[in-house]
C-alpha cells in the first residue's frame, strides 16, 4: 500500500502583515566635499519583502527594487539637493523625510574689471571679483601684496566690495582679493584689478558730497 502525504502551504494573511516603518529617519541637512562617496540609506522594516525607491527634488533616481541604500561613488555640485526614499510592501507604502545634500566646493574667479580710474577725493567702489562656493568664502582683500585693514577711510560691504573714501595718492596700486572655503580647505587669489588715482602729485578739486554706497547695502 502506498500511501501519500499532502503537504499544506500556509500563505499568510495581509491583515497579519507589518505595513513599513522607519526606524530612523535622516537629518535635515548634510555637507559633503566633492569629490567625496556618498551612501543614503534607508532604514526600514516591515513585512518582507520591502521595495525601495529613491528621489532627488521630485524626480525619480531608481525603480523600487530590495536595494535599501542609493551609492554616489564621487559627488560634484550637481549632486545637491533634497533627496528621499519610497519603501513599500504589499501592505502600504511610506515615504521618507527629506534630507538636504549639500556638497562644498569652489570654482575659479571669473574674468572682471582689471582697472579702474578715479579723481583724486572721489570715492572709490572696488566690487570683489566673482568667484563660484559653497558655503560662501571668507573673503579678504590685498593691495600690493599687504592686507587692507577697515578704517574711518575704508570699508568693505557685506558683499565684499572694497569702499574707498575720498581718495588719496597713495591709493594707487594692484588690488586683489584671497577667498578661502572653510568647509574644503581650498583657498583662491584673484587677478589684481589695478586702481588709478588721477591729479596725483597735485591738491584735489573740492568735491560736492555724493552718496557712494546708498542705503540698503549695510557696510
Amino acid at each position: 500500500m502506498i500511501i501519500k502525504h499532502k503537504v499544506l502551504i500556509v500563505v499568510p494573511s495581509i491583515k497579519n502583515d507589518v505595513p513599513p516603518y522607519f526606524k530612523t529617519e535622516p537629518v535635515r541637512s548634510q555637507l559633503h566635499l566633492e569629490l567625496n562617496r556618498l551612501v543614503l540609506t534607508c532604514m526600514a522594516e516591515g513585512s518582507w519583502p520591502l521595495e525601495f525607491k529613491w528621489i532627488r527634488n521630485g524626480t525619480e533616481l531608481t525603480r523600487f527594487s530590495l536595494e535599501y541604500r542609493y551609492l554616489i561613488p564621487s559627488l560634484d555640485r550637481s549632486h545637491a539637493g533634497l533627496y528621499r526614499c519610497i519603501v513599500r510592501n504589499r501592505v502600504g507604502a511610506l515615504l521618507q523625510r527629506r534630507t538636504e545634500v549639500q556638497v562644498a566646493f569652489m570654482g575659479s574667479f571669473e574674468e572682471g574689471e582689471r582697472a579702474q580710474s578715479v579723481s583724486q577725493g572721489e570715492g572709490a567702489v572696488v566690487p570683489a571679483p566673482r568667484i563660484r562656493s559653497f558655503p560662501q568664502p571668507q573673503v579678504t582683500w590685498f593691495r600690493d601684496g599687504r592686507k587692507i585693514p577697515p578704517s574711518s577711510r575704508i570699508a568693505i560691504t557685506l558683499d565684499n566690495t572694497l569702499v574707498i573714501l575720498s581718495t588719496v595718492a597713495p591709493d594707487a596700486g594692484r588690488y586683489y582679493v584671497q577667498a578661502v572655503n572653510d568647509k574644503n580647505g581650498e583657498n583662491k587669489t584673484s587677478q589684481p584689478i589695478t586702481l588709478s588715482v588721477d591729479n596725483v602729485g597735485g591738491p584735489a578739486d573740492p568735491i560736492a558730497p555724493t552718496i557712494i554706497i546708498p542705503p540698503g547695502i549695510p557696510v
